[in-house]
């Protein structure tokens, strides 16, 4: 399965809805992004892919694209409890098992309700694909629970 890219004006659309409540620093973080993928990287097309609690926290963890890509955006909002959450991200099409080779970066969510967000213009490359998975140390132990993880989305483009 490939990358299901669309038109990004109708990307764009579904960021808005996305966040409609969110702070406006993350507001204007994601409006920059926008502009400067309109206007420095001819408006490439996207893949919206939403984050949901009940699958960042499944075994394997969730598999947001399943193909090489770049991540240009992240949205992450911590459900309202106070369990410590760690969401992995690794470089992997299928789950999280190549922990040691395949994790790229973590986002620590460590209190009630945070949010976290990430912004990467030129994108951050990733050549097998990109997965999700929500710990509650940093070390990549312990699975959360669904009831802690947060929701949110990512952004991606072809590589």
């Amino acid at each position: 399965m490939a990358l299901t890219l669309e038109d990004a004006n109708k990307t764009w659309q579904r960021v808005n809805i996305a966040l409609a409540n969110a702070r406006p620093d993350v507001v204007a973080a994601f409006a920059a992004l926008k502009h400067y993928l309109a206007q420095d990287k001819r408006n490439p097309q996207m893949q919206f892919v939403s984050i949901l609690s009940g699958s960042v926290d499944d075994a394997g963890g969730q598999v947001l694209a399943d193909a090489a890509c770049k991540l240009v955006g992240l949205y992450l909002k911590k459900q309202a409890t106070a369990t410590d959450v760690y969401l992995a991200l690794f470089d992997d099409a299928t789950n999280d098992a190549g922990g040691d080779t395949d994790h790229r970066f973590s986002f620590p969510l460590l209190v009630a309700s945070e949010v976290k967000y990430f912004t990467d213009g030129e994108g951050f490359a990733l050549a097998a694909g990109l997965v999700a998975k929500a710990y509650t140390d940093a070390t990549g132990t312990t699975d959360s629970a669904d009831t802690d993880t947060p929701n949110g989305f990512a952004l991606v483009i072809a590589a």
